[in-house]
């Protein structure tokens, strides 16, 4: 077979019912072009390993990864990245609820100078209500403090070049951020309307408790995007306040004593002092240590660089 200019990666869990229509979209949509399917089976229970050993041995070109247990989306599209061979990189959802018939529209976007092109989901509040309303209040948000202004960043439908995809390192939630991640290393991103579809089998995955876990990644998002490398920006800055309010504290405490007040009448001053200048020496010694862990790293990065130039 003539390697494949597009790598579809396809996520899942439990989707054993939308599996044979997805595929038969896909390759319909794809069929004149050298492309693969990679399907990322991740620890479904439902039997949709058994159908994908179906799918791939009726099509040379899909092929399919079974994680042994759940891990997690993130973990799926490392895997699946790891595993693609195509120079442009499609993710979409297994739910049939993203349409394969845009990814030409967005593979043309790609073409015309863009590094990653995200999909805009249009018609999702008709869809999806209790969804699109709060989405809209955290895509604000991203924009608000990352600088890239996207309606839908959360999209699963998507298309990259290859070095977008070698370039991202997802845990935990992060695949939500791969917007944010990438622009951060320079690539161009872009969004593209794309139509979004009723679901047709099963129920969603996701509950209330992601839009609080959403902001927790938000955080670490930030915090990798910013001061990776210079965590003691980060950390000094957390702990400026508390060690400034600690001291004013305790030299008010030292000015009361000079005029003749005793220490025993500013028990409680003292210990708030003591504790706000405990917290913000900590920070600042968790940022100096951060800088000496990533010193280090940045150090044996260059060794490796010079010895492959070697």
């Amino acid at each position: 077979m003539p390697a494949p200019r597009i790598s579809v990666v396809v996520p899942l869990y439990n989707e054993l019912e939308s599996l044979e229509a997805l595929h038969a979209e896909i390759v319909g949509v794809l069929g004149d072009m050298p492309f693969e399917i990679i399907y990322v089976d991740d620890g479904s229970t439902d039997g949709s390993d058994a159908l994908l050993h179906s799918i791939v041995g009726a099509d040379r070109r899909a092929r399919a990864l079974h994680f042994t247990r759940n891990l997690g989306k993130s973990a799926a599209y490392m895997a699946g990245f790891e595993a693609a061979k195509g120079s442009l990189v499609v993710t979409l959802d297994a739910d049939l609820q993203d349409d394969p018939h845009e990814i030409p529209a967005m593979i043309a976007r790609l073409d015309a100078g863009a590094d990653l092109v995200v999909g805009w989901k249009q018609g999702r509040f008709d869809n999806e209500p209790l969804k699109a309303v709060p989405s809209r209040f955290f895509n604000a948000l991203l924009g608000a403090l990352f600088g890239l202004v996207l309606h839908d960043s959360n999209c699963g439908f998507r298309v990259m070049r290859r070095a977008v995809a070698a370039n991202l390192e997802l845990n935990g939630d992060l695949y939500r951020f791969i917007p944010q991640l990438a622009a951060s290393k320079g690539f161009r991103v872009v969004e593209q309307p794309v139509k979004h579809r009723k679901r047709k089998f099963g129920k969603s995955k996701y509950g209330a408790r992601r839009f609080w876990t959403g902001l927790l990644d938000v955080l670490t998002v930030r915090f990798l995007t910013r001061y990776v490398g210079r965590p003691l920006h980060f950390f000094g800055t957390v702990g400026l306040a508390p060690t400034l309010f600690g001291l004013a504290i305790e030299l008010y405490v030292v000015g009361c004593k000079l005029t003749g007040d005793s220490f025993q009448e500013h028990v409680a001053a003292i210990i708030l002092g003591a504790l706000l200048l405990i917290v913000g020496f900590q920070c600042i010694i968790t940022g100096l240590i951060g800088e000496m862990l990533s010193a280090q790293r940045r150090e044996r990065a260059q060794l490796r660089s010079e010895v492959g130039g070697a």
